[in-house]
């Protein structure tokens, strides 16, 4: 059975794209996702697609408003990281920043954007499905992480295997403000895990380090 994602697939053997805001079945490995970032609010997203760069100003272009920011978690420091986008100077971060990767299999592979706006922003993503045998280093304390392929569901759907001690951080762009969840070896997930849609990430907790590993093909 084909696998049922959001994406909007660009067909290689065909000329044009496929677009349509229903979801689709994925046909090939090629595609783009749109993600919005509410206005005067923060998203928590990810790049769920494998592009030939993968840098914060490959990624976003010009794509952001005047003032916008991208906030990466740094596990070492336990803090953000910070890029800012200017119309006239274009991005200013710091050189460690510029040069990370935001790939779907990379830890922290996700960020959150802030839209000073008073209109809800659109980002696209552009590139390869992740396939094959997939594996996301995972770190003690807390991470920024997301589903190593373009679908939606919630993280144990999406491949992850909790540990005892685990707690997932969602973000609920409406509301702006987290959902806690806390993982027991006994009961499970308290309370049941909410679902992300296609290029949500979340903050991830760990007691110890691990791997969210993944086979998957776009042809399940």
């Amino acid at each position: 059975m084909r696998t049922k994602t959001l994406l909007l697939v660009a067909a290689a053997a065909a000329a044009g794209i496929v677009s349509s805001q229903a979801q689709v079945y994925s046909v090939n490995a090629v595609g783009y996702v749109n993600k919005t970032i509410p206005k005067n609010g923060f998203a928590l997203i990810s790049n769920p697609l494998k592009a030939a760069t993968n840098t914060i100003p490959a990624l976003f272009g010009t794509m952001l408003p005047d003032g916008s920011q991208v906030y990466s978690w740094n596990t070492t420091t336990k803090g953000y990281d910070i890029a800012s986008y200017s119309t006239d100077f274009g991005w200013d971060m710091p050189a460690a920043l510029a040069a990370k990767q935001f790939d779907p299999q990379a830890s922290g592979g996700g960020f959150f954007v802030h839209n000073p706006s008073s209109s809800d922003v659109t980002v696209t993503f552009v590139g390869e499905v992740p396939q094959g045998n997939l594996s996301t280093a995972l770190v003690p304390g807390f991470q920024i992480v997301s589903s190593q392929v373009p679908q939606a569901g919630t993280a144990t759907a999406l491949g992850y295997v909790a540990a005892a001690g685990d707690q997932i951080y969602q973000w609920d762009s409406s509301k702006q403000a987290y959902t806690p969840y806390q993982y027991d070896v006994d009961f499970g997930w308290s309370p049941d895990l909410g679902t992300l849609a296609v290029g949500d990430a979340f903050f991830l907790s760990k007691t110890a380090a691990g791997t969210w590993s993944r086979t998957f093909s776009v042809n399940q």
